[in-house]
């Protein structure tokens, strides 16, 4: 049964584990429905602009001791990765090397639980054909070098683009982003596994629009995703 947020109602809240026949994380309820849309429009743009698609699911933290920063920093991180990854493929073309082109999709929520500042989780969809792999993202203890190498894995232009967000140094903001364990799926849309992947796709992202966490009134807003 759906009711209406008590903090706003212009959004609708969901229970249970399902939604629209599609699996939702236990232990999450209740979702915010409008979101769920979203999440799921994301993701059918994403998959019809490129039957092979990469999502990589990460988190994204501000330091305890840094001045709480706008709502804009997130669109700063995406617009810097999204810089990244042209820069990268202009370097392949220049090298004789075939690019596929790659236009950044994504979802993220802004999250404040118990810790002082807000954190971000987000997805990036990806063309497959161009970005497979997350990438090394270990420490060698070298930064200058350690950011070189960066920039040629997603993990790493991951990392550099929060950075840049923030406009922290590598060697000060590259330990604020985190990589969950099994977050990078890879769904074709030709191989008989695509439904599959992509309803643990959903339900994995259905974890950002959960209503417990979100903050309403200050302003700023608490999800997103890409327009196009």
């Amino acid at each position: 049964m759906a009711t209406r947020h008590p903090h706003n109602p212009n959004l609708t809240l969901v229970e249970g584990t399902e939604w629209n026949g599609l699996p939702l994380l236990p232990k999450h309820s209740p979702y915010i429905e409008q979101y769920l849309e979203r999440i799921l429009e994301t993701m059918k743009k994403a998959v019809d602009r490129y039957r092979r698609t990469t999502a990589i699911r990460f988190d994204l933290r501000i330091p305890v001791d840094f001045p709480e920063p706008d709502s804009s920093v997130i669109s700063s991180f995406f617009e810097s990765l999204q810089a990244k990854i042209n820069a990268h493929q202009l370097r392949k073309a220049r090298q004789g090397q075939r690019v596929h082109s790659c236009e950044l999709r994504y979802v993220w929520a802004r999250e404040q639980n118990i810790s002082r500042h807000r954190h971000y989780h987000c997805c990036i969809l990806l063309n497959g054909d161009a970005y497979r792999y997350l990438g090394a993202f270990g420490c060698n203890g070298h930064p200058e070098e350690e950011e070189r190498i960066a920039a040629e894995n997603m993990s790493g232009r991951i990392r550099s683009a929060w950075c840049s967000a923030l406009r922290l140094p590598w060697g000060a903001g590259q330990w604020l982003v985190h990589f969950p364990t099994n977050g990078t799926y890879y769904i074709d849309a030709n191989s008989v596994t695509i439904f599959d992947r992509y309803v643990d796709l959903f339900r994995r992202l259905s974890y950002f629009a959960k209503a417990e966490t979100k903050r309403y009134g200050d302003g700023s807003n608490s999800f997103g995703c890409s327009r196009r």
